[in-house]
């Protein structure tokens, strides 16, 4: 009966070790998807990623009056990212001191 005694240990070990590094985890994502979400603002208008939309719209002005709002809202959307990771980085950080 001391193997699964250990086994068990092992990896109760694994996983502390693992929830240790998901807040540096965490707040490394929240630092890169700041610039990422401002990259998919600048780049955006052109993206359509569910479905395309404006490949049906002929007039030129409402196409880019359309894309310019499309990008604005997914820019917005990603930019919700990084305060996500942020906080729930210095939630867990938190927790796991104590």
């Amino acid at each position: 009966m001391l193997v699964p005694k250990i086994l068990s240990g092992a990896v109760k070990d694994d996983a502390e070790e693992k929830m240790k590094m998901l807040p540096q985890v965490l707040f490394w994502l929240g630092l890169i998807s700041a610039p990422f979400a401002w990259l998919v603002w600048y780049f955006g208008p052109p993206l359509e990623i569910i479905r395309p939309v404006f490949a049906n719209i002929s007039d030129p002005a409402l196409k880019a009056a359309l894309q310019e709002a499309h990008a604005e809202r997914l820019g917005l959307w990603v930019a919700v990212w990084p305060v996500s990771f942020l906080v729930l980085s210095q939630i867990l950080e938190k927790k796991m001191q104590g």
